[in-house]
């Protein structure tokens, strides 16, 4: 089980989950947000409904996430989002008990035993030969 951040407790702390009230207009977001997205709706003068997941539901979320973010390169292809995909990458390496360092360690590894993307091959067929 994964320990609860700094940021984590600041935000049970001091936003606490209250319910929407009928006269208010309510946007229904349901996704995950970065750790400073509850203050920041706030400091808009909006209030943030949201709750605290499981690692389970912390672990579907990033893949929800991670979807979201990969559409959004795809759609910009802009450096800023390479960076938001991956944030997302090692959050979910984190819950799965990797890591950052142990993610790098198995991307060298990999690319030692077999190579990069820097000589841009497409494989278009094989010939069988046998």
């Amino acid at each position: 089980m994964r320990s609860v951040s700094t940021a984590t407790q600041l935000i049970q702390t001091f936003f606490k989950p209250r319910r929407a009230y009928a006269f208010m207009a309510v946007r229904v977001v349901n996704k995950l947000v970065r750790d400073k997205v509850p203050a920041i709706i706030m400091d808009n003068g909006e209030m943030p409904n949201f709750r605290i997941l499981d690692d389970d539901e912390f672990l579907a979320a990033l893949n929800d996430k991670l979807m979201e973010e990969v559409a959004e390169y795809q759609e910009s292809r802009n450096l800023e989002e390479l960076a938001d995909i991956m944030q997302v990458i090692c959050a979910i390496s984190d819950v799965i008990g990797g890591g950052k360092r142990e993610l790098e360690y198995l991307m060298d590894e990999k690319a030692v035993e077999r190579g990069r993307f820097d000589a841009q091959a497409f494989l278009e067929s094989i010939d069988d030969m046998k």
